[in-house]
């Protein structure tokens, strides 16, 4: 019976001596798939670029925008006692310190006069997109 085991060692060994052998004799060959693209395209050296890009936004961006605005927003007023009466005048005092947040935060958008509009909130009361 041990002899039996022995031979079935023996020829699990050289079957798997024999599958290496075969490995290494045939190596596989890896083909690639690259191959490189060109295009065509024409650029106008004199053309002014418009660096910020219009960007339509789905309806779930704009949402977590005007969570992460309000989020900011209350932030910036939770410690203070003296408040603006109304919600205009404070969104405006805020708007720095949100900005400065969106940056920090990795955000590459901005509270401004647009992104207002676009969020549905209310404009400066200074027309001007200067802090107060």
């Amino acid at each position: 019976m041990a002899e039996k085991r022995a031979d079935s060692v023996v020829e699990g060994a050289q079957a798997v001596v024999t599958v290496t052998e075969d490995a290494v004799a045939r190596p596989t060959t890896v083909k690639s798939f690259t191959a490189p693209v060109t295009a065509d395209v024409m650029v106008d050296p004199d053309a002014q670029t418009n660096r910020a890009a219009h960007i339509v936004l789905d309806d779930q961006e704009i949402q977590r925008r005007r969570d992460l605005v309000r989020m900011l927003f209350n932030d910036f007023w939770s410690a203070a006692y003296e408040k603006p009466a109304g919600f205009v005048g404070r969104l405006d005092q805020a708007e720095d310190y949100v900005n400065d947040r969106l940056a920090a935060n990795g955000e590459a958008w901005r509270l401004d006069s647009k992104t207002r509009v676009m969020l549905g909130l209310p404009p400066r009361v200074n027309s001007a997109d200067a802090p107060l």
